[in-house]
């Protein structure tokens, strides 16, 4: 079992238990632990010092809740007839179950799509037409005048994806009209 806060939270992140902003926002508001262990940083404060954005700083404090490294109790102070929430108070646990892989709540999201089923199906066709002339030049890897063809069949690809693009958004038409009235 690791001796110190700081070093239970990179077994965590080497574990896949954290991410690295998470990490770096624990690491963080450990260097703000004061006297008697206080700490209460704001979270605009964290995220600048940690580099990242409040969202990333309201993320990463849920997973080390769920993971059981953080909790935290509201702070309020009273002015005149009413009470206003100030920064939290957090306290730094060390939990009793061991470190392992795959205690993560929440999947990491990759593709962009939560949820989703990953590429759109222009993407797969894209990609394969792509690694079907990949594997033509590298047989061609003899051959330059080959490989130059190959080439040029890429660039034909790529300039008629992006005409069809264009049209599509009618940007073509907009190029025709404007060149007619000039």
């Amino acid at each position: 079992m690791p001796t110190s806060w700081p070093a239970l939270i990179w077994r965590h992140f080497h574990a896949g238990n954290l991410t690295r902003g998470a990490r770096d926002v624990l690491l963080t508001l450990a260097t703000f632990r004061g006297h008697g262990g206080a700490i209460w940083p704001a979270h605009d404060t964290l995220a600048d010092r940690a580099r990242c954005g409040v969202k990333t700083v309201a993320r990463a404090l849920t997973e080390a809740r769920e993971l059981g490294l953080v909790s935290w109790s509201e702070r309020r102070i009273r002015r005149g007839w009413r009470w206003l929430r100030t920064s939290n108070s957090y306290r730094l646990e060390v939990p009793a179950d061991p470190v392992r892989p795959g205690m993560r709540t929440r999947p990491r999201r990759t593709t962009g799509h939560f949820g989703g089923e990953g590429e759109s199906q222009e993407n797969q066709e894209a990609q394969e037409s792509r690694k079907a002339v990949v594997a033509e030049m590298m047989q061609a890897a003899g051959r330059p005048e080959e490989a130059r063809a190959a080439l040029a069949r890429i660039a034909a690809t790529r300039a008629a994806r992006a005409a069809a693009a264009w049209h599509e958004k009618g940007v073509t038409r907009r190029i025709a009209a404007m060149a007619a009235t000039a």
